[in-house]
């Protein structure tokens, strides 16, 4: 019996823990195939739209992507931006992977990330080393009850075509915090009532 109710209790908080689906289109930035050991600069990519442009890369000198084969940087000809719309409300994780470029130094590697009201800088004083040091970043954004906000990331370091990459992007939607503590509540509840009524033999 203790088995079965264990079984329910957890069926049931699982909705509540759980994360929904990726609400960025094409976080990986694999929908605009390249060659590899290439890139290219366009004002748009599938997904993402530049301010003014995009630099799109698969494998360039040895940067390799942390997911799929392509990255993006976004110091293409100068320090430039790219954002898309997410559609969500309340809490979401915001996700993504960044690391320097291989071979350039501190100072030209910021990005910076923006979703509704939340801002963050990463990179702004790392340098590269000679292969990929790929960090993920993450955070919970409460995008309130206005239905949208503008993912934005835009470089901020020395504009000198070398900027750094990232990869693997995603929001994705998750409980309030205050529904995660009841549910938390809830099953500690229950626990203890189990317990009560099943003492240990």
């Amino acid at each position: 019996m203790k088995t079965v109710l264990a079984a329910a209790l957890a069926l049931s908080l699982a909705p509540a823990f759980a994360q929904g689906p990726n609400l960025v289109v094409n976080g990986s930035f694999e929908l605009d195939a390249i060659q590899p050991g290439t890139w290219v600069i366009q004002p748009n990519i599938t997904g993402w739209a530049g301010a003014p442009d995009i630099e799109l890369q698969n494998a360039l000198e040895g940067n390799l992507a942390q997911d799929g084969s392509q990255l993006v940087e976004l110091d293409t000809f100068a320090n430039s931006a790219m954002s898309q719309t997410i559609n969500a409300t309340g809490w979401v994780q915001l996700s993504f992977w960044y690391t320097p470029r291989i071979g350039w130094g501190a100072g030209t590697q910021g990005v910076q990330v923006s979703l509704g009201s939340f801002s963050s800088t990463v990179m702004d004083t790392a340098a590269g080393a000679s292969v990929p040091q790929w960090q993920r970043f993450s955070a919970l954004v409460d995008l309130g009850s206005s239905g949208s906000a503008l993912l934005r990331f835009a470089a901020v370091g020395t504009s000198d075509m070398a900027g750094g990459l990232i990869d693997n992007v995603s929001v994705t939607a998750v409980p309030e915090p205050g529904t995660a503590a009841l549910a938390l509540g809830g099953g500690a509840l229950l626990a203890a009532w189990l317990r009560r009524r099943h003492p240990a033999r």
